[in-house]
């Protein structure tokens, strides 16, 4: 992340951009505003975005199936755009929904503010699960080790996997961060997870647990977290997106305000574009911005 690379600015949202992603099946970008509005964005050209979904709610969550784009509501709804353009909605779960998370080109995770976990091919339910104690389901990070899952409450579990009812059962906890765990990958060189959370810490953990490491990484709350060749991207609440080196967690870079980065809390990360080297960072100063990596 060089932040004099190439670097694109796009508005249109009306409020905060909470969540974002590439839609590589339709070759776009896709954020989710709580103005109510999921827009699309072309990679390169047009500055003008499109609107795949209105709402009067909020929207806090996207991302890209091959069916189309799917999002999720400050209450809840989940909103499907089927392959005629249309939108299609289900009640999926009695609060917010703050994850979503493809696990194939239908199937997705599900995260919601009541505490459940939710498995879904479309808008057809396969699973649930209630993580008792839990909050806000913020995170639902899938690996080869495992699944990672993070709660407002600053707890996290891993499970095996999520396919069967009684699979919470065999859940490993993870200590988590004070207030509040909001993003997680998993580094597959160091076969370990990494977590970013309210406390601005990262913490590392091993695929059974165990606490390896924790470092002050951010002066706010660490609402994303993206992995890509070797390195940890994370975007916080104090404005910035820091790049990190796996190996050992130097930091290699900061993209904020002096050289064109956000004025305001980051709160949407992701990686994209032609041959995945572009990244879209936004947040409460509803601007859109992407940077060549």
């Amino acid at each position: 992340m060089e932040t004099n690379a190439i670097q694109r600015q796009l508005s249109g949202h009306n409020g905060a951009i909470y969540d974002a992603c590439w839609d590589n099946y339709r070759r776009e970008w896709l954020t989710a505003g709580g103005d109510g509005v999921v827009a699309a964005w072309a990679e390169s050209g047009s500055e003008h975005g499109r609107a795949c979904f209105q709402s009067e709610r909020a929207f806090y969550a996207v991302e890209a199936l091959k069916t189309g784009p799917i999002a999720g509501t400050e209450d809840g709804e989940l909103m499907l755009l089927d392959e005629t353009g249309q939108p299609r909605k289900v009640a999926a779960h009695s609060q917010g929904i703050f994850s979503l998370t493809p696990i194939g080109e239908n199937h997705f995770f599900c995260g919601g503010g009541d505490g459940r976990i939710t498995r879904w091919n479309a808008l057809t339910l396969q699973g649930e699960w209630d993580w008792k104690g839990a909050t806000k389901i913020r995170i639902i990070a899938p690996s080869l080790h495992g699944i990672l899952i993070g709660s407002s409450t600053g707890n996290g579990i891993i499970v095996p996997e999520l396919s069967h009812r009684h699979d919470l059962d065999k859940s490993v906890p993870i200590a988590g961060h004070e207030g509040g765990l909001y993003s997680a990958v998993f580094l597959p060189q160091k076969e370990v997870w990494l977590t970013g959370g309210r406390d601005g810490h990262l913490r590392a953990w091993s695929k059974f647990g165990e606490a390896l490491l924790a470092i002050p990484a951010h002066e706010a709350a660490i609402y994303r977290m993206v992995y890509d060749q070797g390195k940890i991207y994370t975007a916080s609440r104090d404005k910035t997106v820091k790049s990190w080196d796996e190996q050992d967690l130097t930091m290699l870079n900061k993209w904020d305000r002096p050289n064109g980065g956000a004025k305001r809390s980051v709160n949407a990360l992701c990686i994209g574009g032609t041959k995945n080297r572009w990244m879209l960072a936004a947040g409460d100063d509803r601007i859109i911005r992407t940077l060549q990596l």
